[in-house]
């Protein structure tokens, strides 16, 4: 903590924690390209053995795994572990972006067995009609997941997915320019900040920061709650520099001095620029989660379950966790986790903060009301 009078809930993240890559715009790890993928789609009866994380046998699916994460975003051991254990060859690529995965789905891509939306990005893949259940018959590891994370918002029972690791959504600011303290979304409306601030160019998001800052369900269908949200979000932008989610360069280099943005962002931000913090809000912010989730029409679909499965044994998840430093959904893991990462509290949030940093729900057409009122916002 850089001051630690500041508010129990209010977090500042420490420049000498581990650096985060999380939303690395460049594809270092790219194994193999999309199209590689889809070649690789064409596959033979062969029977792959079961592994030792008690997944049942993939019959006659080929061993082959077409895997699509975030970039620099996997232990280095994962994958040849996996490989080594059960004899499925890993094709690996990355992408920098949820659209990017999002787009690719949409345009028909239909290689993939294997891919990690955010949470707001698996609930449009969903509606899009773009993933498959998975049998929870072939992951009997899911118990292990925390509770917090086998009955979310965003997909009740994990229908769809498996939790990979999480985050929060909270401010980013530069402490050498903002004058006052920023522990709250009220932090926007400091006089250093006029003109030098943005919040991002996402309904769901805007309108989650107007609704904790005005101690409502962020989550809200009532047309009341939401007309004073968008009320709150007008005002503000009167303030504002712009509505933004491409902050990250302006943040990194002085243009924007404070901005409603991911974690992750800002954490790989830092790496540049030591004068960023991150702070999550002591109102509430929403938190999010990557998942594994498999494509409707995956070539190799009980090969990536057999991988969800692999990824919830205890020391397998603790790698994951102690090479990326983000939280993991992995109760079992915890024990194997570096005490320097289970310590912090931005990583892992004391229970009182948590209670405070929901999932963005799930809500159906009612999504359309936020659509409107952000419209709205927008023209203003």
């Amino acid at each position: 903590m850089s001051d630690p009078d500041r508010v129990s809930l209010a977090f500042i993240w420490d420049t000498a924690s581990p650096r985060f890559n999380r939303r690395s715009f460049v594809k270092t790890m790219a194994f193999a390209s999309a199209a590689g993928f889809v070649a690789a789609c064409g596959g033979s009866s062969n029977k792959s053995s079961g592994s030792s994380s008690g997944t049942t046998s993939t019959a006659t699916e080929a061993k082959v795994l077409n895997f699509y994460n975030w970039t620099d975003y996997i232990a280095p051991d994962t994958i040849p572990n996996f490989q080594k254990e059960t004899g499925i060859k890993v094709t690996y690529d990355n992408y920098s972006s949820n659209d990017e995965l999002f787009a690719k789905l949409t345009a028909g891509a239909t290689g993939y067995d294997l891919i990690v939306p955010t949470d707001a990005t698996l609930v449009k893949m969903k509606h899009g009609n773009l993933l498959q259940t998975i049998d929870h018959s072939l992951i009997p590891n899911i118990t292990n997941l925390d509770d917090r994370f086998r009955n979310t918002a965003f997909d009740p029972g994990n229908q769809y997915s498996i939790p990979w690791q999480w985050g929060t959504t909270g401010i980013g600011y530069d402490k050498t320019k903002v004058q006052g303290t920023v522990d709250d979304w009220n932090a926007f409306k400091l006089p250093s900040v006029n003109q030098k601030s943005s919040y991002l160019d996402e309904a769901r998001d805007a309108f989650a920061m107007a609704l904790f800052a005005l101690h409502l369900d962020p989550n809200t269908t009532n047309d009341s709650d939401l007309d004073q949200a968008k009320s709150y979000l007008i005002d503000l932008k009167k303030t504002i520099k712009k509505i933004t989610s491409d902050y990250q360069d302006p943040l990194k280099s002085g243009a924007l001095i404070l901005c409603q943005a991911y974690s992750g962002d800002v954490f790989t931000i830092q790496t540049d620029n030591k004068n960023i913090e991150y702070v999550i809000p002591k109102s509430g912010a929403f938190s999010w989660v990557d998942n594994m989730a498999i494509p409707k029409g995956a070539p190799h679909p009980k090969n990536a379950m057999m991988f969800m499965n692999y990824m919830l044994e205890p020391k397998v998840g603790a790698a994951l966790t102690n090479s990326v430093n983000y939280g993991s959904p992995n109760k079992a893991a915890f024990p194997y986790i570096d005490k320097s990462i289970t310590s912090n509290p931005l990583i892992y949030p004391p229970a009182a903060v948590l209670a405070k940093l929901p999932f963005q729900k799930d809500i159906g057409e009612a999504e359309q009301k936020y659509d409107d009122r952000w419209t709205d916002v927008k023209a203003a």
